[in-house]
């Protein structure tokens, strides 16, 4: 009886633990902005490097549209 409600309990807590479609949304786009941070760090710290009179501004983008 208790191996029963053992593995019962298991598969809820393992049936439980994914996200909804909301919360993959907010991951993508957590992880495609974390991607477009990294590139436009990179691009900034490459202007600064090269010590040019240009102004280096970083590009932001805070969302991509998708239909």
């Amino acid at each position: 009886m208790r191996t029963y409600l053992l593995w019962t309990l298991c598969a809820m807590v393992l049936c439980g633990c994914s996200r909804s479609p909301a919360e993959q949304l907010a991951y993508q786009h957590a992880e495609e902005q974390s991607q477009i941070n990294r590139e436009n760090f990179e691009r900034y710290r490459q202007a600064m490097a090269d010590d040019d009179d240009r102004t280096a501004a970083p590009v932001v983008l805070t969302s991509r549209r998708q239909n």
